[in-house]
C-alpha cells in the first residue's frame, strides 16, 4: 500500500497512526503489530457491515514500504460525535447529541450478531485471566462473574464512545474502530462505554447510563455488575495511561454487592 504525499495524520497512538489520504482512511500499525490482528479487524468490519451496521467499508489490507501492516477504509465526510459534543458542552444540544449517541448504540446492539464474531464471554475471560497484579480474591470474584455471563446474541462494539462515531454531512451516523467487537450482552457493552465516559468525560457518565438504562430497558444494576469485569479486561491491554483509574473501577465496583 502506498500513501500519497498529501496524507494527513489525524490520530496517533502507541501502536498506530491514522491518516486521511484522499477518499480513504488508512491505519498504519507499528511493525510489532501481528498481521493476524490487522486481518481480524478487517474481517470484523466485513461481518458487521454484512449484518447491516453502518460502517466505513474496508478497501484494502496490505503492507506499507517499511513492511508494517496497514488497513484502509472508505472516508466518510463528516465529524466525530466527540467534536460535536465538545462544542455543545453545557447546552441542550449536548443532550440531543447524547440521546442520538445512545440510540445508535442500541440500534447496533439490536442487530443480530453474525455467528462467527468472537464470543464475548470467551474473550473477556481470557483478558481477565491475563490482567496483571490483581489480588487473588478479586481475580476469583471477576472470574466467577465472567463464568456466569449468559450467552449473548447482540453486536457489542466494546469500545463504543463518541470518538468512534462519525456524523456524516447528511447527519447519518457511522461507527468505526471494530477491533474489540464481540457477540454478547448489551449491558456488558454499555459497562465499557460507561467506563470510557468516566475515564475521559466524567461529568456525563451518569447521564449516559441513565439514558441507556431507560431507552434500552436495562436496569442500571445490570450495567454496574459488569463494570469491574470490563475494567479488568481493559487493564490487560496494558493501559498505563489509565491504570490507576481502571484499578479503582475494579475495586470500587466490587463493593456494590
Amino acid at each position: 500500500m502506498e500513501l500519497s504525499e498529501n496524507k494527513q495524520a489525524i490520530v496517533e497512538r502507541h501502536n498506530k497512526v491514522v491518516y486521511v489520504d484522499g477518499d480513504r482512511i488508512v491505519k498504519v500499525f507499528k511493525a510489532t503489530k501481528p498481521a493476524s490482528d490487522v486481518f481480524n479487524e478487517a474481517l470484523n468490519i466485513a461481518r458487521v457491515t454484512e449484518a447491516g451496521v453502518r460502517v466505513p467499508r474496508v478497501l484494502e489490507v496490505s503492507q506499507v514500504a517499511d513492511g508494517a501492516w496497514a488497513l484502509s477504509t472508505e472516508y466518510v465526510a463528516g465529524v466525530t460525535m466527540r467534536s460535536l459534543m465538545d462544542a455543545a458542552e453545557g447546552t441542550d444540544e449536548y443532550d440531543r447529541l447524547l440521546e442520538q449517541f445512545v440510540d445508535f448504540q442500541i440500534e447496533i446492539q439490536g442487530t443480530p450478531a453474525p455467528e462467527l464474531l468472537k464470543d464475548q464471554k470467551t474473550k473477556i475471560a481470557g483478558m481477565v485471566g491475563k490482567t496483571p497484579d490483581l489480588d487473588p480474591s478479586v481475580r476469583y470474584d471477576l472470574q466467577m462473574r465472567t463464568d456466569r455471563m449468559a450467552p449473548g446474541h447482540s453486536i457489542c462494539h466494546c469500545d463504543f464512545n463518541p470518538s468512534n462515531v462519525i456524523v456524516a454531512e447528511d447527519g447519518t451516523l457511522y461507527a468505526c474502530d471494530w477491533t474489540h467487537v464481540t457477540r454478547g450482552l448489551p449491558e456488558a457493552d454499555a459497562a465499557m462505554t460507561y467506563i470510557l465516559f468516566k475515564m475521559y468525560h466524567p461529568g456525563h457518565a451518569e447521564a449516559y447510563l441513565d439514558l441507556f438504562s431507560k431507552k434500552a430497558d436495562v436496569a442500571k444494576q445490570k450495567v454496574h455488575y459488569w463494570v469491574p469485569v470490563m475494567a479488568a479486561a481493559e487493564l490487560s491491554r496494558g493501559r498505563k495511561d489509565a491504570e490507576e483509574f481502571l484499578r479503582s473501577q475494579v475495586d470500587v465496583a466490587l463493593d456494590i454487592d
